[in-house]
């Protein structure tokens, strides 16, 4: 069996320095991102809501958001403050049925 060249041995180890240097460097810049779930609130018909959902001790949020079982809820504002994502809006159903609202944060580790 042949062996490689001094000179292919060592172009093969920077070769592989690079990929490692390159792969772990990729690894590295990617954070881990959740998602929090705050709880559940109903709402009934021309009810004003916020609900809120908050990242874990340590964490910041990068995002969020909310959700309604309705469609005739009317979002009205959407942030953070701190660790913890505020979802806000008003229901205006024609009827006076209840909706469930709830709001979600995407935390990660600064």
């Amino acid at each position: 069996m042949k062996h490689p060249s001094p000179v292919r041995r060592v172009l093969f180890t920077l070769s592989a320095a690079a990929l490692a240097v390159a792969t772990s460097g990729t690894v590295a810049l990617a954070a881990p991102f959740h998602q929090i779930n705050g709880l559940e609130s109903y709402v009934t018909a021309g009810q004003e809501m916020t609900v809120t959902a908050t990242c874990p001790a340590g964490e910041v949020p990068t995002g969020g958001g909310g959700y309604s079982t309705s469609v005739l809820f009317t979002v009205s504002r959407s942030f953070p403050i701190g660790s913890t994502w505020y979802w806000s809006g008003r229901y205006s159903p024609s009827a006076t049925e209840s909706a469930k609202v709830s709001a979600f944060v995407i935390c990660t580790v600064p």
